[in-house]
């Protein structure tokens, strides 16, 4: 993959707004007993997960937690579906299922900016 032209856009705001559409496929992973657990959009334990990954990147960028943050994978969606993605060599199984973010316009925008998941730096959880 190249990257051809970057365009820098305001980031918008997202007051009014819950539901986030996926960019890219959405990770999450925590290691656990020297083992990788990748969790699906179907477990109950995902919107936390992805809440806990958005307040360590929140806490490193200096943003403080409000108390606002909370996260589900919107389960209406009728083409949500899980999807094998391989990165270098490794398969992950990663969500395509929109997300629904509540929160202050900041958290939001931050998401927006950051991304949800782990691996957002190789280009996982993009939402718009």
């Amino acid at each position: 993959m190249f990257v051809d032209e970057v365009t820098i856009e305001e980031t918008p705001d997202l007051s009014n707004r819950e539901l986030f559409f996926l960019g890219s496929p959405v990770l999450i992973k925590r290691h656990i007993e020297e083992k990788v657990i990748e969790y699906g959009f179907d477990n109950p334990l995902s919107g936390k997960l992805l809440e806990d990954t958005l307040k360590t990147k929140m806490q490193k960028a200096g943003i403080l937690d409000d108390g606002t943050l909370h996260i589900e994978f919107d389960l209406s969606y009728a083409k949500k579906k899980k999807k094998l993605v391989w990165y270098e060599g490794i398969s992950n199984k990663a969500n395509m299922c929109p997300v629904i973010i509540h929160g202050s316009n900041e958290l939001k925008q931050f998401a927006w900016n950051v991304g949800l998941g782990n691996s957002t730096g190789i280009g996982f959880g993009s939402i718009y």
